[in-house]
């Protein structure tokens, strides 16, 4: 069984040389590395080239034209050749016995996704946030656990799972180069779905770097990709697996209108975004999405979900004058 990482470079030399360097101290090493350069403008590749030329790892780099990290894992995709896929971006690293214990961990179940905990740290090493996630370490079905992922009762970070390859391979299973935001839960819960057997390993194994300026961060239009990239989901679920109801009306009447809230956030601290942001929220399917919300139980977040729909909804002016007060 061997593993195939894709790793994303593009003007990370200032990042790139740790997380190679947690590839290159893993203690299980029969895995291919592959680096997709899409065209990165600093020296990136030289830095992990430098690192990598004096070990024993199997790596090679496949250079694209400047297309961004879904085409360029897409591409990884299409060039790897192990058993099961790892998409590592060039700024994350992981723990030194993550691939051991993941294969350990295959072994004993066969899984076709297996997941881990995880941390968020800033530039310094910081913890930011210790533990990303409730892990579940019996075998659990991949739609079972694509529901629970849509309701916010775990998470799977694209540097926390690792995937069957033939399960993406075969279902044409790609990131949508057409989304900046939100694509990657896209691409995982169309993986679960396909997916007959998870199980997570219950440690932090894998870290995520919270860089300053990160999409994730800064506003821009990308964030409206936070909607249409669930929207594309539910399409996409609606066609393929139309018996999955619960998942269905979870991203109906949760996860769009969760959607909607976000975009209203970010817009709503941007005086530049006022206008689109009003734009935006007058669509009638946007204004239908917020009247589908339903509290998924009775709880604060729920509840507080419930109070912005309404208001952002009826009062969508108002509304934006209150956030910024806030």
């Amino acid at each position: 069984m061997t593993i195939s990482i894709i790793m994303p470079v593009y003007n990370v030399e200032k990042y790139i040389s740790k997380s190679i360097n947690s590839l290159v101290n893993q203690s299980f090493k029969d895995f291919e590395l592959i680096l997709v350069n899409d065209e990165t403008k600093d020296k990136s590749i030289d830095i992990a080239l430098d690192i990598l030329k004096d070990t024993k790892l199997n790596y090679k780099i496949i250079n694209q034209v400047n297309s961004g990290v879904s085409v360029a894992r897409n591409n990884g995709i299409e060039n790897c050749s192990g058993d099961y896929i790892y998409f590592l971006d060039s700024d994350d690293y992981v723990d030194k016995e993550f691939l051991e214990k993941f294969y350990k961990r295959i072994n004993e179940t066969n899984a076709d996704i297996i997941y881990c905990d995880y941390s968020h740290v800033d530039e310094k090493n910081n913890i930011l946030v210790k533990s990303s996630t409730r892990v579940i370490e019996k075998l659990s079905s991949g739609k079972e656990m694509a529901l629970e992922l849509l309701k916010d009762e775990f998470s799977i970070w694209v540097g926390s799972g690792i995937y069957r390859a033939d399960i993406i391979k075969n279902n044409n299973i790609r990131f949508d180069n057409k989304r900046k935001y939100a694509e990657d839960i896209a691409f995982i819960v169309k993986t679960l779905l396909y997916s007959e057997k998870v199980v997570g390993i219950n440690e932090k194994l894998a870290y995520y770097l919270r860089r300053e300026g990160a999409v994730t961060k800064s506003i821009s239009e990308k964030h409206l990709d936070c909607y249409y990239s669930f929207k594309d989901l539910l399409e996409f679920v609606e066609e393929n697996f139309q018996e999955e109801e619960e998942i269905i009306k979870v991203l109906k009447e949760y996860k769009l209108p969760y959607a909607i809230c976000h975009i209203f956030s970010m817009f709503s601290r941007d005086d530049n975004y006022t206008e689109r942001l009003l734009k935006f929220l007058s669509n009638e399917e946007i204004k239908q999405s917020l009247n589908n919300y339903k509290m998924q139980s009775l709880n604060k977040k729920y509840l507080r979900y419930y109070i912005q729909c309404k208001l952002i909804d009826k009062f969508p002016k108002c509304t934006i004058d209150l956030y910024k007060k806030l």
